[in-house]
């Protein structure tokens, strides 16, 4: 080859090479705005579900708001009533002081009269003003009074710790609970929508702690107990059991209502899927439960017979927690 064809060659391979680079670049770069752009539709898309989770817990704080009220102003109220009594009782008492004070001055003052005549007078006025104070009853009663303050007091402070554990919005990551607190936690929230409709029993056995999300199993279990109770036509039975089988954590949700037929069972996890009446509800409960079970790698199945009742069971894996 002479040095005018290997120079066309050369320059041949270096319009392609050229060619080939630029190629390259622009494909590069649209590779990298295809997978920003992918980013950012999936960024989207996790801030709308964690939003469409959030909307979804508050929505069933606001079905639940009057039972949850009743169930403050429940012990609200005897903790007021009990504080108005001790009121009045620490005014009989700080009545009585005064009257021990000054029959103490009296006894002390009055040496005209014989000694023992003094005391017995003493006593006997002692004697009434502690009938007039009410005296035994003050004593029996005040520690009952202080004993009921106290347990309504914890159980606002407990309904109160329920919504916010339910009404938070859970972290990417997941953390240590307690299943069973956690569970009792809703029930405290749910248990005036379902004292009306079914007698509710819980048989909760040991379980270890394990990770997960507890704002969302919050969420899963309050949706099942109010299906629950919407299943029940009078007044029946709800039952929640936890138990430990192999590396999972069981929860089964069951009740007595009317069941399911296998056309409605194979549907219910589907998003806006619902058998209730139009405004009853939003037909995400289900199937946001079976994304937040998908989420904690569990499983979720139904039981269900038409005329005798439903039985959920949620499984999560039981997961270490590292020191």
């Amino acid at each position: 080859m002479d040095g005018e064809a290997y120079k066309a060659a050369y320059e041949r391979q270096k319009v392609a090479r050229e060619r080939a680079e630029n190629l390259l670049e622009d494909r590069s770069r649209e590779l990298y705005e295809s997978n920003t752009a992918l980013k950012t539709a999936y960024e989207k898309l996790k801030n709308q579900k964690s939003q469409l989770l959030h909307q979804e817990k508050l929505a069933s704080i606001g079905q639940l708001s009057a039972g949850i009220a009743h169930e403050i102003n429940n012990p609200a109220g005897f903790v007021k009533s009990n504080l108005s009594s001790l009121q009045n009782y620490m005014a009989d008492i700080l009545k009585l002081l005064e009257s021990y004070s000054s029959l103490t001055n009296a006894l002390s003052n009055d040496v005209s009269a014989p000694l023992p005549q003094v005391i017995i007078s003493v006593l006997d006025r002692v004697r009434e003003e502690e009938e007039s104070a009410d005296i035994d009853f003050l004593v029996e009663d005040i520690p009952n009074l202080i004993g009921e303050s106290l347990d309504g007091t914890n159980r606002i402070t407990k309904i109160v710790n329920g919504l916010k554990v339910f009404s938070r919005i859970d972290s990417d990551e997941k953390e240590p609970f307690d299943v069973n607190e956690c569970i009792e936690n809703t029930i405290k929230l749910v248990q005036n929508e379902i004292k009306y409709k079914a007698e509710l029993t819980q048989d909760l056995n040991e379980l270890p702690k394990t990770m997960g999300y507890p704002g969302g199993l919050s969420q899963v279990v309050l949706n099942m107990l109010v299906n629950a109770s919407h299943a029940i036509e009078d007044f029946g039975e709800i039952n929640v059991k936890t138990f430990c089988a192999d590396d999972w954590i069981v929860i089964q949700i069951r009740d007595n209502g009317s069941g399911m037929p296998q056309e409605t069972i194979d549907k219910i996890f589907d998003p806006f899927y619902t058998t209730k009446e139009v405004g009853v509800g939003t037909g995400l409960g289900l199937s946001i439960s079976a994304g937040i079970i998908k989420q904690h790698d569990g499983n979720i199945d139904v039981d269900s017979t038409l005329g005798e009742g439903t039985c959920f069971t949620l499984q999560i894996p039981i997961i270490a927690i590292s020191d």
